[in-house]
């Protein structure tokens, strides 16, 4: 008989044996019983504060110490996992907390950290009660199966998970503060708070103020018969092919004729622009005539423009020339080209393009760190449990 059909995980201590044993959650938990409290029209009106609030997807807000009767709960100070009817998540929460009525509350026998990751591993679909919003029913919850080691293995276990977590939360902290760093610095370059030499040591020249229309000219290029590669705009990536973000829209031959040409340094103005900003092209391709490329009419470092078209005050200034209502909004060139734009000179925009793509590749940097640590207690969590 093999180790799976055994009930012993593929990966274990070496210090541990024998089989682990299938039990209800009702037998290895303590369900615990929330406390509702009345809320006045005063109260009513204090929803920020101390304690968290959990939803389906952990924290959504902090509140203070009532909320609206019969949608919250408010528990006392013992630790306990948090486990949704709605999705697949549990959390370990320390302290005082409130938590949406659709969700149970219990406490671990044996280990909270290890029964949170015996979690992660269940298919809740499985047990689902409801037809219309996934639904966890308590006595259900109660009866749900799980295979447990003895307590000094689930707190082995739990203890080596814990530092993984430690390290992912470590990661992300890291990231977090590079991307604050990121959007702080670049509020006071565009600004001009901050001012870069030449390498000479010397100042440039004042930056010049230029509307759009003096950088970039609207390009309708169709010269083409439709084999080119569809690009999309996304507000995290720029433009990329349509096909790698899970866009499927069939598109007549005739339809595709009709689509501009796009090239690698030109910037689109796209149906989401006020949103997000304008997007930049590292692709050759064709995009929907219903975007605007622009091309620039100047010698510029692309790369710097790049990321002046992502500030957020760029993004209102533009935001504030949308034509038309509901999904129809967009940013005509007319719009963006009376637009005044901050222009360096070309080798101080590069100096700013090379400083920010520093912290860039920084930030990507520790996000590829922290992907590969995630999907590396992803594969223990199938190893190490059964």
């Amino acid at each position: 008989m093999d180790k799976m059909n055994k009930k012993i995980p593929a990966l274990r201590f070496p210090e541990f044996k024998g089989e682990w044993e299938e039990k209800r959650l009702g037998n290895i938990a303590i369900f615990l019983d929330s406390k509702r409290v009345p809320l006045s029209e005063t109260q009513r009106q204090k929803m920020q504060g101390k304690f968290p609030y959990y939803g389906a997807s952990g924290i959504i807000d902090y509140v203070n110490d009532y909320i609206f009767d019969g949608e919250f709960v408010l528990l006392g100070e013992d630790g306990a996992n948090i486990v949704t009817r709605s999705s697949k998540l549990a959390f370990i929460v320390e302290g005082k907390f409130w938590v949406n009525n659709h969700a149970h509350i219990l406490k671990a026998i044996g280990s909270n950290h290890f029964l949170a990751e015996s979690f992660e591993r269940l298919r809740y679909e499985k047990y689902n009660t409801s037809t219309a919003q996934p639904k966890l029913n308590a006595d259900v919850c109660k009866k749900i199966t799980l295979y447990i080691p003895t307590l000094p293995e689930q707190q082995k276990i739990a203890d080596f998970l814990t530092a993984v977590d430690d390290k992912i939360n470590l990661l992300t902290r890291k990231k977090t503060l590079l991307e604050q760093y990121k959007k702080g610095v670049m509020q006071k370059i565009f600004s001009q708070e901050i001012r870069f030499k030449d390498d000479d040591g010397k100042d440039f020249p004042e930056w010049e103020v230029k509307r759009g229309k003096l950088l970039f000219k609207s390009h309708s290029n169709k010269n083409h018969i439709g084999d080119l590669p569809i690009l999309a705009a996304t507000q995290d990536k720029g433009m990329v092919y349509r096909d790698t973000i899970g866009i499927e829209i069939q598109s007549s031959e005739a339809s595709v004729k009709s689509y501009k040409i796009v090239e690698k340094g030109d910037f689109v103005i796209s149906l989401r622009s006020f949103q997000g900003g304008i997007e930049y092209s590292n692709f050759h391709g064709i995009c929907s005539p219903a975007y605007t490329v622009l091309k620039p009419t100047t010698q510029i470092c692309d790369q710097f423009f790049r990321y002046y078209f992502k500030k957020e005050d760029f993004i209102t200034r533009l935001s504030k020339t949308v034509v038309g209502i509901r999904d129809g909004k967009q940013i005509s060139y007319d719009a963006f080209s009376g637009l005044k734009i901050p222009v360096p000179c070309l080798a101080e925009q590069q100096k700013i393009a090379n400083f920010l793509t520093g912290i860039d590749k920084k930030i990507e940097l520790v996000n590829t760190q922290l992907e590969k640590t995630k999907e590396w207690k992803k594969g223990l969590l199938q190893q190490m449990f059964v």
